[in-house]
């Protein structure tokens, strides 16, 4: 299988879990470290990514609020939170969070982190091939008229 593959973009604020996160998920991605949300949204700007896996506790915007910016501004974009602070979600960040992005609790097994890396991604591949159909099906009914 020569697939692409996915472009992570994982932002974290502590130097050595993204180090440590990065060397892991490179195993079996192209990962993109950025320090904060500032970061990575400049990321964002200059390249596609596939998924952006970020922390949720971080100075400045935290992980919630980066991808609420990151995918209004890329809407087939893939987002993974991960925490240790379930209980500073609230019940409005919990529900948006079901339909934004996948959620993982601290700690957890590189295994899973990976594993929701992929699920996330495949998520926003069916959500762009279901955009690109209902485009194309809109397309041609006013082609049609």
């Amino acid at each position: 299988m020569n697939a692409q593959r996915l472009q992570v973009l994982l932002v974290d604020d502590e130097e050595p879990v993204l180090t440590t996160t990065a060397a892991v998920l490179s195993e079996d991605f192209d990962v993109h470290p950025a320090r904060d949300a500032g970061s990575a949204l400049r990321l964002l700007s200059l390249r596609r990514f596939d998924v952006v896996c970020t922390d949720f506790h971080m100075p400045g915007r935290n992980g919630i609020e980066l991808l609420r910016e990151a995918t209004r501004l890329h809407p087939h974009l893939a987002g993974v939170l991960v925490t240790g602070y379930r209980e500073y979600l609230d019940r409005k960040d919990q529900q948006q969070a079901q339909s934004l992005f996948y959620l993982v609790l601290k700690p957890y097994q590189p295994p899973e982190l990976i594993a929701m890396i992929r699920r996330a991604a495949e998520a926003a591949r069916l959500k762009r091939e279901m955009s690109l159909i209902t485009s194309g099906l809109a397309e041609r009914k006013r082609g049609a008229r």
